[in-house]
Formats: structure tokens, C-alpha cells, sequence
């Protein structure tokens, strides 16, 4: 981590920070429109010198209209709060898919671009080759491969009208217009194909480019569960956090070739918050409580990480940078219980301790981390209702977690406890510095099967 982002985090102690963010495809819609829903983004925004921007960028728009929603909702709170206008920005992209021919010509001038902008990189790339034979271009509504989304990123970045590339500069005019230290997170799904296949050559653009190194930037990438079908450990998610570990070991010291996550880069899993919803539930028509499912997941996970990102003038989110030290970080959104999941309201209170134990013993097994992983510093910020056992909830954390993970047990196990709104709800934010592509087992998973795929698979998602 380099000295300017060291120094803005030991100042966060004593001055106001500013949390902007971008969202890419629909898990970085989530991220965004819960962001915009937090009261301290508004609360921040009273304080003079300070600053919020917010970029959705997404191909079509079914997934950036709610969160466009709650932007001129808060714009409106702002102005009834007589917070000056000129603190806030908020922009959404919806990208469309050109046709087969008008990508082809396209996709020949953009890599020319790629290729000069590449020069001398070690983890160089060139965009998306021939199409396999047969392959037609997405409808709208279609899953959109990973190579097809780089391309896209690439044509609207350095063609036509560059509206990327506008919609960047406009985005970091807003971040360096703050007079206060500022973070930038740039959420997203890693086995999605919008997401993953633009998050790092948009991050490069931003953080090296248009940022100059002066703002620290964070990834904030979305894991996926075991619900979600063929994204499960795909191979789009293997190519993301390759890119991802490329990115956080890239040795340049200067220009768009230099590590872009300067802040480091959250691993976020989905997978507890997915069996602790979908246990015992099986009422209702299976494809509705297919989508309705995932849709609760990732808006819980969504949800969890923006409110701790924020929480207490963003100090929580400031140490774990801290202790991350510009590299991987697993974040487990732990959840220990759901509405009208094995306690009902009114059962007793003894039930509730047996099941809330029980979801704590099953972190090491949906935190997405290898057996081998082992780390020095350990975080929970645990959430429950008042009337739960949290002196019992804390000290199961601290035994699963300092057995499991620990390198030099308890003395590095910290815990923060919440009162959560919800009497039927309890979860924790486990923080885990140190985590390398090698240490999730996302990425083993999709590397062993990796050579089981057949040839249009890889030239669609392995870009």
C-alpha cells in the first residue's frame, strides 16, 4: 500500500470519509442501490468538504432502474435538507449489444487501442478472437458472456462517442472535488459476465488514470453460491479472480499497468447467507422460489457489506484495509438465522441458541476458503437481536474462528456486536485479511474443471 493510502487511513480517526462507488451488472446494481439506501451517505454529505459519486453501468437497464430510483430519492432529501446539490453525483450506463457486424468492425479498432495501451504489460491480453462457429450475439435479457462484456467495455471506451470513458472522468471529478479522504468501491459478481469481464479494465482506467493514484480504490467482488446455477464456480469467475490476483501482484510502479485495487480487494461469500435462506424452505412454484431466493441472498449480502462499509464513519472498512495491507481480503456474510426458518416467532428461546450454535460451527464450511488458509488478524461484526445470547454468539466466533484461522490464536480475534432491527435475524461480517486466489475454493473448484470445457466455452469466457 503506498504511502498517500496509509496515511489517509490513520487520519480516519479524526476527519470525515467520503465512500464513493461504482457498480458493475447486476450484483453491483445491488451494492449501489444499497449504498443509496444507507442514512450515513446523506448524514456524511451535511458535513462541508465532502463529496459522493455513484456509477452504474450495466448492459440493458432492467437492473439500474431501482437504484436510479433511490438516487433522486436521496437527491430529494438532500435538497429538503438544504445540502448543496453539487456534493452528490449519480449516473447510471446502460449498454446495448451491437449487432454481429457492427461488433466485428468495432471489436477490430478497440483491440488496436488495447494493444497500445498494453505495451510492455506482463499480464497483457488482447480482446475477444474469432467467434465460434454458430455463435450469435445475446438478445436483450440474454446472459452476455465474459469476452463479449470486455469487448463492449473496450468499444465504449475508446470509440464513438467514449461514453465509458466520459462517464469515468465525470465519476472522479466528483471523488477529487472532496476535500475530506475519499474510498472508492467497485462492486461486482465474479462469475457474472458484465462484471467480471469489465471490473479490472475499468478499475485500471479509473484508479491509474483518472484518479492518478490520489484516491484509494477496493474491489468488492461477490462469490457465488451453490444456487446459482451454471454461474457456480464457473469459468468466468476463474478468468475475474485471476485477472483480480493479477492485478494485486502487479510489480509496476507507474502508469495504468500498476495494481488498480490500491485499497485491496474484498472476497465477498454468499454462500452461508444461501443455505441459511433455502434450509427447510421448499413451499411455493419451484422456478419462482428459485429467483426469489437468489434475489433475497444477494440483496442480504449487498445489504451487509455497504451498511459495515459505512458504519461508524467507515473506520470498520478503513481496518481492514489496514490489515489487508493492498491485498486479498475474505468477507463472509455469516447469517445464523432467517424469518420463519427452523424458530418461529414465539418459540422458545432455547431453540434459538441450539440453531444460531449450529449456523456459527458451519462458517469453515461456506466461508469459501481452502483448509489451508491461515491468517494473522480476525474480524466479526456480529448482529442479532438484543434479547439473543451474544456473550454465547461472540464465543463461538472466537472458537471457530481462532481454531480455524488463526496463525497465533485469540490475541488477534476482535468482535464487534450490533443490535439488529430484526428479533428473528442474526448474522456476522467475518473479516479474514490475506486471501489469495489459491486460498478460495471458488477458484480450485473451477481450476480442476477448467479442462473439461469445450472450445466455445473458452474463447466466450476465458478472455
Amino acid at each position: 500500500m503506498n504511502t498517500s493510502v496509509t496515511a489517509a487511513i490513520a487520519n480516519a480517526a479524526t476527519k470525515p470519509h467520503c465512500i464513493h462507488a461504482i457498480g458493475i451488472g447486476r450484483t453491483g446494481a445491488a451494492y449501489v442501490e444499497a449504498l443509496l439506501r444507507t442514512g450515513e451517505v446523506e448524514d456524511r454529505l451535511a458535513t462541508p468538504g465532502t463529496t459522493f459519486a455513484a456509477l452504474l453501468i450495466d448492459i440493458g437497464d432492467d437492473d439500474i432502474q431501482v437504484p436510479g430510483d433511490y438516487a433522486r430519492s436521496l437527491k430529494q432529501r438532500l435538497k429538503s435538507r438544504g445540502i448543496p446539490q453539487e456534493r452528490f453525483h449519480f449516473e447510471s450506463v446502460s449498454l446495448s449489444v451491437p449487432d454481429a457486424k457492427a461488433f466485428a468492425r468495432d471489436l477490430d479498432a478497440a483491440r488496436e487501442h488495447v494493444r497500445k495501451e498494453q505495451q510492455g504489460w506482463q499480464h497483457s491480453h488482447d480482446l475477444l478472437g474469432t467467434l465460434p462457429k454458430g455463435f450469435r450475439m445475446p438478445q436483450e435479457g440474454q446472459h452476455v458472456p465474459r469476452a463479449i462484456a470486455k469487448a463492449i467495455y473496450s468499444i465504449n471506451y475508446f470509440l464513438g462517442e467514449r461514453k465509458l470513458d466520459g462517464a469515468l472522468q465525470r465519476f472522479a471529478d466528483q471523488v477529487l472535488m472532496a476535500e475530506q479522504p475519499s474510498t472508492v468501491l467497485i462492486a461486482f459478481g465474479l462469475a457474472g459476465g458484465t462484471g467480471s469481464g469489465m471490473a479490472v479494465d475499468l478499475a485500471r482506467h479509473l484508479s491509474n488514470g483518472k484518479l492518478q493514484g490520489k484516491v484509494q480504490v477496493a474491489g468488492v467482488g461477490q462469490l457465488s453460491h451453490s444456487g446459482d446455477g451454471e454461474y457456480y464456480n464457473n469459468l468466468a469467475q476463474y478468468m475475474a479472480i485471476e485477472d483480480v490476483d493479477h492485478a494485486l501482484h502487479d510489480s509496476a510502479t507507474d502508469g495504468l499497468h500498476r495494481n488498480p485495487f490500491t485499497g485491496g480487494f474484498f472476497y465477498v461469500a454468499s454462500e452461508q447467507s444461501w443455505q441459511r435462506l433455502t434450509a427447510y424452505t421448499s413451499t411455493g412454484v419451484k422456478e419462482v422460489r428459485q429467483r426469489f431466493k437468489q434475489m433475497v441472498t444477494n440483496r442480504f449480502v449487498a445489504d451487509s457489506f455497504m451498511r459495515w462499509a459505512v458504519s461508524d464513519g467507515s473506520e470498520h472498512l478503513l481496518r481492514a484495509l489496514q490489515h489487508g495491507r493492498g491485498n486479498g481480503i475474505a468477507f463472509d456474510v455469516a447469517k445464523l438465522s432467517h424469518p420463519g426458518v427452523q424458530v418461529l416467532p414465539g418459540e422458545a428461546g432455547s431453540k434459538w441458541d441450539a440453531v444460531l450454535r449450529q449456523w456459527i460451527g458451519f462458517v469453515p464450511q461456506y466461508a469459501g476458503l481452502s483448509d489451508r488458509f491461515k491468517t494473522d488478524y480476525a474480524e466479526v461484526h456480529i448482529h442479532a437481536a438484543r434479547d439473543m445470547q451474544l456473550d454465547m454468539i461472540d464465543a463461538d466466533f472466537k472458537k471457530v474462528l481462532t481454531s480455524r484461522y488463526l496463525k497465533n490464536g485469540d490475541a488477534n480475534y476482535h468482535s464487534f456486536r450490533n443490535e439488529f432491527f430484526d428479533v428473528l435475524t442474526a448474522y456476522g461480517n467475518v473479516i479474514l485479511p490475506g486471501a489469495t486466489k489459491d486460498d478460495l475454493a471458488a477458484y480450485q473448484e473451477a481450476k480442476t474443471s477448467f479442462g473439461k470445457l469445450d472450445a466455445a466455452s473458452r474463447v466466450l469466457e476465458a478472455a
